[in-house]
């Protein structure tokens, strides 16, 4: 079972996560996987975003994956967004200085705004 929902919006693939926990190895390597492949579906419209509305807690080794998508992004000139991510897992973002380098925003709406 994927880890992931994916759906076009216009010329957006926007990805949601099925699970609130993002914890174990086994799911975490399983959305890596899926990761690779985002940035071919994002190819045609260079626009991506992750929704973590779902999202409660996750690992560090899923901001890993989340660092290696943001990389493959910028390497393929996908443009990148995160939304809806939780208090919690945003001060994570902040303490590892990743909202430098992520383009986050509060909700969808403002994300996909954002790519106009």
């Amino acid at each position: 079972m994927s880890s992931l929902l994916i759906r076009d919006k216009d010329d957006i693939v926007i990805v949601s996560f099925t699970q609130t926990k993002i914890l174990d190895g086994a799911t975490i390597r399983q959305i890596g996987i899926e990761f690779q492949d985002l940035t071919l579906q994002a190819a045609a419209g260079h626009k991506l975003l992750l929704d973590f509305s779902r999202v409660e807690f996750m690992s560090s080794a899923m901001i890993g994956e989340i660092v290696r998508l943001q990389k493959k992004c910028k390497q393929d000139k996908v443009r990148l967004k995160l939304c809806n991510i939780s208090a919690s897992i945003l001060e994570v973002f902040k303490i590892t200085g990743l909202t430098k380098v992520l383009e986050i925003y509060p909700d969808g709406v403002k994300a996909i705004e954002a790519f106009s």
